[in-house]
Order: structure tokens, then C-alpha cells, then sequence
């Protein structure tokens, strides 16, 4: 029974411990515009009915105006419940400072059919 119990207890520690195969990249567009590129290699994909959560905020004078923080894409014909790939989610900026990512994401591994939550906390220097 404890083994049970120290196992619950440890088990989102080890999970959220380890390196995910998903990727963050930001890209700028214009002064004020930035697309956030989620990818994850071939194999794997991104569960689109799980609470996928991605939460930016802006630090040293850098501020979010607006997020689009909702996931989209093509979905796998055979498997719907998986994206094939993620549009690039529309961030607005104003300033310039460190923008932080903390973000849930469900990923897959297609050929073991196992998910796994991600979570990553990333900053970004914004110039």
C-alpha cells in the first residue's frame, strides 16, 4: 500500500520531469507580431481533446495585448483525436523585455499509443 502510495505521490514529478519531444519556436512577423510554432517530430502528435494549456506573460516592460491560445490543425484521417501538425498560434506585443511560456501539452507516441503531459516553461527575449 505504500508502494502505491509513494508511486501516485512521485508519478506528475517524474512525467513533467523529463524532456518532451514537443517545441516551442517564436518567430517574428512585423514590430508588433509573433507567431508561436508548436511542432513535434514525426511519430508523435499533439491530443486535441486533452486540456492543452499555453499561458504567456511579459516581463521587463514587454506586454501580451493579445494571444490566440486555442490549438487548430489538420487532424489524422484514421486517428481524429490527434493532430497531424498545429497552426502557428497570433501573439501581439507591446515593449520590449522576456516573454514567458508555461504551457500543459498532451503529446503521443503514435506507435506505442501512449500520451504523456508536457510541461514547459521556456523565456524568450523579445528586442
Amino acid at each position: 500500500m505504500k508502494r502505491l502510495l509513494l508511486l501516485f505521490f512521485f508519478f506528475p514529478f517524474f512525467v513533467f520531469g523529463y524532456d518532451s519531444p514537443v517545441s516551442f519556436d517564436l518567430i517574428k512577423v512585423n514590430d508588433s507580431n509573433y507567431k508561436l510554432k508548436i511542432s513535434v517530430p514525426k511519430g508523435y502528435a499533439i491530443q486535441k481533446t486533452a486540456p492543452n494549456k499555453i499561458k504567456l506573460s511579459g516581463n521587463d516592460g514587454l506586454k501580451v495585448i493579445s494571444f490566440e491560445d486555442t490549438l487548430k490543425g489538420p487532424l489524422y484521417l484514421d486517428k481524429p483525436e490527434y493532430f497531424k501538425s498545429v497552426e502557428d498560434l497570433n501573439i501581439k506585443l507591446k515593449g520590449k523585455g522576456e516573454l514567458s511560456i508555461d504551457s500543459r501539452i498532451f503529446y503521443c507516441d503514435l506507435d506505442k499509443g501512449v500520451c504523456y503531459p508536457a510541461r514547459i516553461k521556456r523565456k524568450e527575449k523579445v528586442f
